[in-house]
């Protein structure tokens, strides 16, 4: 692009590579990774899909119907190999991440006919410089999984002569990408639309076929349980997760803040502004892009802006492959150079360096949660149920009789109106023995003033300037 040899470009990549690396060394969990880790706990322990944190919320205590089955499924298998420490959940990202890294070279490889293309290195330099990827590839979310599978049904959709088991296989992959979240089905409505227009309507039924089949396999819990159609309704209409999808005035506010999904934060802003300066400078060339891929990637954007129930920042990960190969596709059309384009790729690396800066610097200087939990078991209780933040799951989940989590008394106080006194008798009144709150990470706003000696039913037994711990 800029006379660099691809020699050059490699080693860029290495040092992305391994500046990308470094944000795993003791990285921080997210509430995230603990809520879906006590989900994959109970099922790997339990064989049903449940929550003990959320204890009184849906009757999530006793069965959670609308879940990421798939991905669930994975992180028991995990826990089962490794136990639930922290990075092993963490790991589930990243065994997706660089499928998708794979994926990519895939079809670079495909477009390029050769393996040493300037290409691959170019593209594996956007991959490690993007914090959104980086930060995603090591948390134990679905989103990577989910993205690895439906980009995966893409490229076996995206061949010229197309074969009944390549076809099958994309319908089973995109089937397993909505087993893995619901926002998958936009995998499946860009594959069937893909194919329509492919006029290629043997394989449109086989796809559809195969991909309803497949899909039918989230509902196997639902039948096993009692009245399990109706539980599993009302768990998706009261679900908080959900409650934006819902009503016209909130399904409107959704559509029309849309585009705040690919620009919320520099991190968003980064793969997107490349992208939309490359539509813009190549605009001439948008006619020329692979059909398959401009459907595809169209059907993808507007299927997932009408079924959405939030536009949160951390779904752009769902449409960054694609957006990656487009940018790849309108460069290669009509390779230049342009100061524009440095500057916009300047800007990519910047807000990935500093990015993934922060995360090795805020892993570097506060202490590994798990150990600071651990360090805090002598002062707690072990006969008693607590009510603790919600990473407190790692690794302490299983000293104690029961544990109930903060977010659990914000769900399910609407938070509103949250207060220390309605908090404190929110924990009393579900059987709380104990208090955790930590004022460093995650810090809540009903929290007392630190130090604070007493509040209802409780006393302050241990403080050591960010941890809390009150006992009944």
């Amino acid at each position: 692009m800029f006379d660099i040899s691809k020699t050059k470009l490699f080693v860029v990549a290495c040092c992305f590579f391994a500046l990308a690396s470094l944000t795993y060394i003791h990285r921080y969990p997210t509430g995230d990774d603990a809520w879906f880790a006590e989900q994959s706990f109970w099922l790997q322990k339990e064989g049903i899909i449940r929550s003990e944190f959320f204890r009184g919320l849906l009757g999530w205590e006793n069965q959670i119907l609308v879940s990421h089955k798939l991905f669930l499924l994975v992180g028991a298998v995990f826990i089962q190999l490794f136990g639930y420490q922290l990075p092993a959940l963490q790991f589930v990202g990243l065994v997706f991440f660089y499928t998708i890294v794979g994926e990519l070279f895939i079809y670079i490889r495909k477009r390029e006919g050769e393996i040493y293309s300037w290409y691959l290195p170019a593209m594996l330099i956007l991959v490690f410089a993007n914090r959104l990827l980086v930060k995603m590839s090591f948390e134990n979310r679905p989103e990577m999984m989910l993205t690895a599978l439906g980009f995966g049904s893409f490229l076996l959709i995206d061949h010229d002569r197309k074969s009944t088991w390549k076809v099958l296989l994309a319908a089973v992959l995109a089937g397993l990408a909505f087993l893995t979240h619901l926002n998958g089905v936009i995998y499946l409505i860009a594959g069937m639309v893909t194919l329509i227009c492919s006029r290629n309507y043997r394989s449109t039924l086989v796809f559809m076929i195969a991909g309803g089949f497949t899909c039918l396999a989230y509902f196997i819990d639902i039948i096993q349980a009692d009245n399990g159609l109706l539980a599993w309704y009302q768990q998706f209409r009261g679900d908080p997760a959900t409650q934006n999808a819902f009503g016209l005035s909130s399904k409107l506010l959704q559509l029309v803040t849309y585009p705040r999904l690919f620009f919320h934060s520099p991190e968003q802003i980064a793969v997107s502004l490349l992208l939309v300066f490359l539509l813009w400078n190549q605009r001439a060339y948008i006619k020329l892009l692979p059909v398959r891929l401009r459907v595809y990637s169209l059907t993808l954007l507007l299927s997932f802006w009408l079924i959405t129930k939030a536009n949160g920042a951390l779904y752009l990960v769902l449409f960054i492959p694609f957006m990656l190969v487009l940018a790849y596709e309108l460069y290669r059309l009509a390779p230049f150079r342009s100061w524009a384009l440095k500057l916009v790729i300047a800007a990519y690396f910047v807000i990935g360096v500093v990015g993934m800066c922060q995360i090795i610097y805020t892993n570097a200087t506060m202490e590994y949660l798990p150990v600071s939990y651990e360090k805090l078991r002598k002062d707690i209780p072990d006969h008693k149920s607590g009510f603790v933040p919600l990473t407190f799951f790692f690794n302490e989940y299983e000293q104690y009789p029961r544990l109930l989590t903060h977010e659990n008394y914000k769900l399910q106080s609407n938070k509103k109106g949250m207060t220390t006194v309605k908090m404190a008798k929110w924990a009393y009144k579900n059987g709380a023995g104990f208090i955790v709150m930590d004022y460093k990470f995650r810090p809540e706003p009903y929290y007392p003033k630190a130090g604070t000696k007493k509040i209802p039913f409780y006393n302050l037994s241990f403080f050591n300037g960010r941890f809390a711990i009150y006992q009944r």
